[in-house]
């Protein structure tokens, strides 16, 4: 018999997971409050950023479609920090929000093997007496028979809405809140918290003097997210930037105790890393001014989202704070800012395949775990999706390691430490961070993307020749000699680099002396770089070139130091393995073993608070 699957939530984490585990084969639903607002952006209108864009890329390495998305819908592409190393380089798009939208349904509906159908979940359903999920029940009675769900339900469980001290229950403005689901999960034991995330009031775009504002313009040309896109089609845009005021600060303050969070009416923890304007002034208080980015909703959308501006406050006070803004004296706010509180459960009962621990066929992804963002929640979704079909099909999981991922950092990172804030991707956050350079996501991740079986056949082997081209430039790097009379000596000498004697083309590269210009000039006459080919970007690749190059020495190092403590990570602990009468370990380490149930020594030695000697008496206890 069929076997089933129901994702619920249409977010970006739905998505995903609906998508990849159709592809891998498994008759899949996507249930959903709201066919019409299937990848909606709630928040800001991008995709991507630092960290962030590594993840997107990754998706789209493992056959997620995120990255191909944003490509057809983009109208804003930037590379940020291009002008620093290739490992924190991170892509950002603005999208057109309803072509987004739109892409997406589209790309759902012509997935095979996946079904559409809008309802809102009352409850999941399970096997008599016991933990296996069998359905869910929708509000409206019926029955949606099922062997595995993905839930993946958002700001949704018990959300409310709060601008000043008014407090409305809403998944997000104009929808409903699941309160039926988020009252059973409670019910079943799962370990919850509230949190907290905010959006940034929307302004009337005719309002607006925009010759006031510093104009950003995008990358020209703008350079697509996915490893399989062609070129971007939408004409593109500029944003601008806008600065806080002393006349904007003062009005906050004399307001800070009418906003939902400084009035004591926020019970949820926010977010670190995107905080409110209010946080901003209260918490930077020798800042003389925040920048705001001024960012368009879409082509024809009459309305620009100010990204840095989240808010609570009433909305008279908002309207005053906007107008303080320079060019903005006559702006009108047509959605005001919110902020808004949610169920999440804690992750540390989630394994590494992201499936609730002690329940049969329920996996979790995206803000329900804790996470903040489109991309982290996406990321998870893949994992949780593909994960759950493998389940179902009888295949072991996948799980990515940390230094094959950013979305494994991220995953581990939740699984093994939890999070008592909304969890944001960084790159501070992983150790290899000169390994998972998102450009070379594709290369790095060929084994999982084959293992897990969504991309095409063709895709695979774009990859594959994509990897050996890069292999041969470098081969022939390597043994290339040359002397102060050949082309590539001449180049140099043209950049002021003597050459005493003759060397190999790979140890003049490593010349700092060098320039793009006469890099690109010495590269030119190399086979691999000849020719045109679907994917091959002779200027990304002399980048890849000079990174790889220039940077092997610290990768190798980074890497044996891995390599050591990644040991442990091939040690499994059994899930009935009992830590609580273990000798030689401190109470205080059991109790957090016991509460953090790590599957793996290499999660136990991240546990803060697990020593290095204890994870050695733990092996040994192991070994025993």
């Amino acid at each position: 018999m069929e076997r089933h699957l129901v994702v619920i939530g249409g977010g970006h984490a739905g998505i995903e997971a609906a998508h990849i585990a159709a592809r891998v084969g498994v008759r899949t639903t996507l249930l959903t409050m709201n066919l019409d607002q299937i990848g909606q952006m709630s928040c800001n209108p991008s995709i991507g950023g630092v960290g962030k864009g590594h993840m997107v890329r990754e998706l789209d390495a493992l056959g997620g479609i995120m990255g191909r998305l944003i490509d057809r819908s983009g109208i804003h592409f930037r590379v940020l920090n291009e002008s620093r190393g290739m490992a924190v380089r991170g892509p950002r798009a603005q999208a057109d929000k309803a072509r987004y939208r739109q892409n997406a349904r589209f790309t759902l509906d012509a997935t095979e093997g996946l079904h559409l159908r809008q309802g809102a979940a009352r409850d999941l359903v399970f096997e008599s007496g016991g933990r296996k999920v069998r359905g869910v029940r929708l509000l409206d009675g019926s029955l949606l028979s099922c062997d595995a769900v993905v839930l993946t339900s958002g700001t949704f469980l018990n959300g409310q809405i709060l601008v000043g001290d008014q407090r409305i229950d809403g998944g997000r403005a104009g929808e409903p809140a699941s309160t039926h689901l988020a009252q059973q999960l409670a019910a079943l034991g799962l370990r919850g918290r509230r949190l907290k995330t905010g959006t940034s009031p929307r302004i009337a775009k005719r309002t607006v003097e925009f010759g006031r504002l510093t104009p950003q313009p995008g990358d020209d040309p703008p350079r697509p997210f996915s490893f399989f896109s062609g070129r971007v089609e939408l004409p593109q845009v500029p944003c601008h930037i806008v600065h806080t005021t002393a006349r904007t600060e003062a009005i906050v303050r004399e307001n800070l105790h009418r906003s939902s969070m400084y009035g004591g009416h926020v019970e949820g923890v926010g977010p670190r890393y995107c905080p409110s304007i209010e946080d901003k002034f209260v918490k930077f208080p020798d800042k003389e001014r925040h920048q705001i980015f001024v960012e368009p909703e879409g082509l024809e959308a009459e309305e620009i989202y100010l990204s840095g501006l989240s808010t609570s406050l009433p909305v008279e006070v908002q309207e005053a704070m906007v107008r303080s803004l320079p060019g903005f004296e006559r702006a009108e706010i047509r959605r005001p800012g919110y902020a808004i509180e949610y169920d999440s459960f804690d992750p540390l009962q989630l394994g590494r395949d992201l499936r609730l621990l002690d329940f049969e066929g329920l996996w979790l992804a995206g803000q329900v775990n804790g996470t903040t963002g489109y991309e982290e929640a996406a990321g998870q979704g893949l994992v949780a999706g593909v994960n759950a079909a493998r389940w179902l099909l009888g295949k072991d999981p996948v799980v990515l390691g940390r230094n094959q991922a950013y979305i494994g950092v991220m995953i581990d990172d939740l699984v093994t430490k939890g999070t008592d804030e909304p969890y944001r991707m960084l790159t501070a956050r992983a150790e290899q961070r000169l390994s998972l350079a998102c450009d070379l996501a594709d290369e790095r991740l060929l084994p999982a993307a084959r293992e897990i079986g969504a991309l095409r056949p063709e895709e695979l082997d774009r990859v594959a020749a994509r990897s050996a081209r890069r292999a041969r430039l470098r081969e022939v790097c390597d043994t290339t000699w040359v002397t102060p009379a050949s082309p590539a000596g001449r180049v140099s000498e043209e950049a002021g680099l003597r050459l005493q004697g003759g060397m190999t083309l790979s140890e003049l590269l490593l010349r700092q002396h060098l320039g793009v210009a006469h890099v690109d000039g010495i590269l030119a006459g190399l086979e691999p770089m000849t020719g045109v080919e679907e994917g091959w970007n002779p200027g990304l690749e002399r980048d890849l070139l000079l990174f790889d190059l220039r940077y092997h020495a610290y990768r190798e190092r980074e890497a044996r130091l891995l390599e050591v403590q990644g040991a442990w990570d091939h040690v499994h602990i059994p899930a009935d393995f009992r830590v609580e009468h273990l000798q030689g370990i401190s109470r205080e380490v059991r109790e957090k073993l016991a509460r953090h149930r790590p599957q793996t020594l290499g999660q136990a030695s991240r546990i803060p608070g697990v020593t290095p000697a204890a994870v050695t008496l733990l092996h040994l206890h192991l070994r025993r």
